[in-house]
């Protein structure tokens, strides 16, 4: 083989070598030192202290546990009638029934028109003996008086006859 090729064929080699080696460098991002963890300190949890037993004893078991004229006392507020608890009485919601459909489509259809005039509503199926019934319901409701004040504005809009449960 001719000495001139030779020479071309390793100068050839020596130049592709350096570009595979060099130019992957060109294009590549430098190395962030922000990535690599420099603090290789493990820190542990705290141990619980002892008076957790007592703090658990202390959490309230039941509704007038949380909310007792005695406790409103220890903290020193003032009582009015807003907060006061009544002891006679348990939490209860209110709904609206506004009718009770055999088509779902129907129940859909006045859902969307309650939905419209911004009363919550929601359409439930219930099985019947002759089939399913898709009971149209708006609320619920905390207040009973609020409850009362949308059953009457339901009636007055809708020009329907609507029925007040207690859940």
């Amino acid at each position: 083989m001719n000495e001139v090729l030779k020479h071309r064929i390793v100068g050839a080699m020596v130049i592709t070598a350096l570009a595979a080696i060099f130019i992957p460098m060109l294009f590549d991002e430098p190395i962030s030192e922000a990535n690599t963890p420099t603090n290789t300190e493990i820190i542990l949890p705290i141990k619980p202290s002892s008076q957790l037993p007592a703090l658990i004893k202390s959490i309230p078991k039941s509704n007038t546990d949380v909310i007792s004229t005695e406790k409103l006392a220890q903290v020193n507020l003032q009582k009015t009638d807003s907060i006061a608890p009544s002891q006679d009485k348990e939490l209860k919601s209110w709904i609206i029934q506004v009718g009770s459909f055999s088509s779902e489509k129907n129940a859909n259809e006045f859902k969307d028109r309650l939905r419209k005039q911004k009363f919550s509503s929601y359409v439930a199926a219930i099985k019947a003996k002759n089939g399913t019934l898709y009971r149209l319901f708006v609320g619920p409701e905390l207040s009973h008086d609020i409850a009362l004040k949308t059953q009457q504005r339901l009636e007055e809009t809708f020009n329907a006859k609507t029925i007040l449960v207690s859940e």
